[in-house]
């Protein structure tokens, strides 16, 4: 007689396991929100001059297992620090040959993209967010490299905020209802062969995204550039990733078509806090939803990245559509870019999984 219960046997036996998954779902959702707009007003409250980049970090350290996110907490702490040094030491060596500093950024990408792909888990995270933090810092202040100090500052700031906002609010999570819990992780590592390939496909995206924007000073050339890099960094860690990049691409669009349409349909004008908050509230909150299933994982991140980018809320709010239309579309050629690349650079070594 065998022991395996089917999952209809095992809904029978406990009718009310989806219901309670369903309410845990919700309540994870909520906690993402609320924490995401808690560190969005501490940022505007220290008056920094990007306070998305908190809420933007609460968002995409969200994970259903509460224990799990002081750990990841961690790794994007000192990955940030490490990265925070590379994009000074860079800016203070290469502020005067933008061709010398595009190779240099290239060059650290690619190795952080080597050893991001032979660490498991949180190590891969940690490498990832090492790369993306010196792409911020040199692409920030590649036009004026004295504020790179500014800018590192305020990258950190917002770091850590966001850190301690989503550390709380899991750690009340967890006083109050207990561990939760969260299918267990992916560990296999892409093969030797897959990991150099992804260095040469980063080297390659994000060099030539580099040119593109110094060749046509594209004023916002440098979310292009951005964008290509994280998602390089990002989908190095994920198998997959061709396909998956296509899902990034749709969350991408919803995400510009919410925050678009929230920021210059709904608030016209600079409103309180409270009302900003009310407004932000349920696409956080959809955002933090999607994070709890491993399939809307790709699109979600998409997602969270785009909306805040739209929305871009600041205090006081700053309404230029042309612009906002610039940075959407260079959104949009970020996303499409690295797709570009998996399916151009060695698509053989795509890194897949049956």
């Amino acid at each position: 007689m065998t022991n395996v219960v089917t999952a209809q046997q095992a809904q029978a036996q406990h009718p009310a396991l989806p219901h309670r998954q369903a309410v845990s779902v919700v309540l994870f959702g909520v906690r993402v929100a609320a924490a995401a707009l808690v560190a969005l007003w501490l940022a505007m409250w220290l008056q920094l001059d990007n306070p998305r980049w908190a809420a933007w970090t609460v968002m995409s350290l969200a994970l259903p297992s509460r224990g799990q996110v002081a750990l990841k907490g961690l790794s994007r702490a000192g990955g940030t620090m490490l990265g925070l040094v590379v994009g000074l030491v860079g800016i203070a060596a290469f502020a005067q040959s933008p061709v010398a500093m595009g190779l240099f950024l290239t060059l650290w990408l690619s190795l952080t993209a080597i050893i991001g792909g032979r660490l498991l888990g949180l190590g891969s995270y940690g490498a990832a967010l090492a790369g993306l933090t010196a792409v911020l810092v040199v692409v920030l202040s590649a036009t004026t490299p004295l504020s790179a100090f500014a800018v590192a500052l305020e990258r950190t700031s917002s770091i850590i905020l966001g850190v301690v906002c989503v550390t709380v609010a899991s750690t009340l999570a967890e006083i109050l209802h207990g561990p939760g819990t969260s299918p267990p992780p992916l560990m296999v590592l892409p093969s030797p062969a897959t990991v150099v390939a992804n260095a040469v496909r980063t080297f390659v995206m994000v060099g030539v995204a580099w040119i593109i924007w110094i060749a046509t000073a594209w004023p916002s050339g440098g979310i292009f550039v951005i964008l290509a890099a994280s998602l390089a960094l990002m989908f190095t860690t994920m198998p997959n990733a061709d396909q998956q990049a296509w899902n990034c691409l749709w969350g991408a669009a919803l995400g510009q078509v919410c925050g678009l349409f929230l920021k210059y349909a709904a608030l016209t004008t600079t409103p309180s806090f409270g009302l900003l908050a009310l407004a932000l509230f349920p696409f956080l909150f959809m955002g933090g939803i999607g994070m709890t299933d491993r399939r809307t994982i790709a699109p979600t991140l998409g997602y969270n990245i785009s909306f805040l980018l739209a929305v871009q809320p600041t205090n006081p709010m700053q309404y230029d559509l042309s612009s906002s239309l610039n940075e959407a579309m260079a959104v949009f050629a970020g996303v499409a870019f690295t797709i570009a690349a998996f399916r151009i650079i060695l698509p053989q070594r795509a890194w897949r999984l049956p």
